[in-house]
């Protein structure tokens, strides 16, 4: 027997992805909010380099957010006080899932960094962050991966949330 692929486990992905769909509840049950709804929580750091520790650094208050996938807009919010921020990305759909297990999604800085620290003026940039689901090990790449998404798919269809966070930003 063949040992399982990156192809396999995105199959099986697909296929769990749909079966949700197909199994989701319906009319006054998915009123009820048993869908699997994901958020991406996160604190936004004041600081320009790559792999930012954001625990040694001052917070961005008030930073605008975006949560990006497959290049297009899915989410948004904005920090609070502390530079901590939710995003309510609402129920995910298999589209969704399939661009987290591609390493398709990031966390995106929308507020100029000069907003936050008036000597960050001149630097170009913007701060990104790759994501990952709480508890994973690593980005969504690759079969461990995909393993960490199906198990965390399964655990949100139990609990009806999947928590996302943002790996450590980078200027880009």
């Amino acid at each position: 027997m063949a040992a399982p692929t990156s192809k396999n486990l995105l199959l099986v992905l697909v296929v769990a992805a749909t079966a949700v769909g197909i199994v989701a509840p319906h009319g006054s049950e998915a009123a009820a909010g048993r869908a699997v709804t994901g958020l991406v929580t996160g604190v936004v750091p004041c600081s320009a380099g790559s792999s930012i520790n954001a625990a040694s650094v001052p917070a961005f208050p008030d930073a605008g957010v975006q949560m990006v996938c497959g290049g297009r807009v899915v989410g948004g919010a904005t920090a609070d006080g502390t530079g901590a921020f939710t995003i309510n990305m609402g129920a995910l759909n298999a589209t969704m899932l399939m661009a987290m297990a591609g390493n398709q999604c990031k966390v995106v800085v929308t507020t100029p960094l000069a907003a936050c620290d008036a000597s960050l003026a001149a630097v170009a940039g913007t701060l990104t962050a790759p994501v990952q689901l709480l508890g994973g090990t690593g980005g969504l790449g690759g079969l461990g991966g995909l393993i960490t998404l199906i198990t965390q798919i399964l655990s949100g269809l139990l609990g009806e949330i999947l928590n996302i966070i943002p790996l450590p930003f980078s200027l880009v």
